[in-house]
């Protein structure tokens, strides 16, 4: 099986080899340490994940209590409490989202009364 591999890989790079030479394409073809071709590949590097203020978990279990007992067409406010109110209502959105689906609830930062409101919306 690898010598058909190995066959095809040879042909295969002799054919982009000929249209590289005559200016038709670039290609880069990486077969474990081996690379042949003159495209150069940049690799992004990965966006670190921001470091949580809380302990993971923390802001889940806070809110769980209010969305676990929420029905469909019902509001509920869950008060910021020493949470940044964005950041809660991300992780609200985030756990509406696997529970119960997108575009299945609204949510808003009440600034005033300090809450995070969610609406279930009627399924």
């Amino acid at each position: 099986m690898e010598q058909i591999f190995k066959k095809q890989l040879e042909t295969a790079i002799k054919a982009l080899s000929g249209l590289q030479r005559r200016g038709l394409v670039s290609f880069k073809v990486i077969v474990g340490d081996e690379e042949h071709g003159d495209l150069e590949v940049v690799r992004k590097a990965k966006r670190p994940r921001a470091k949580s203020i809380h302990p993971m978990g923390v802001v889940r279990d806070y809110v769980l209590p209010y969305l676990n007992a929420l029905e469909p067409d019902d509001i509920v406010s869950i008060p910021v409490a020493n949470f940044d109110a964005e950041s809660l209502r991300g992780n609200v959105c985030a756990w509406a989202t696997i529970n119960w689906g997108k575009g299945s609830y609204s949510t808003t930062v009440n600034r005033e009364a300090q809450t995070v409101e969610i609406y279930r919306h009627e399924a």
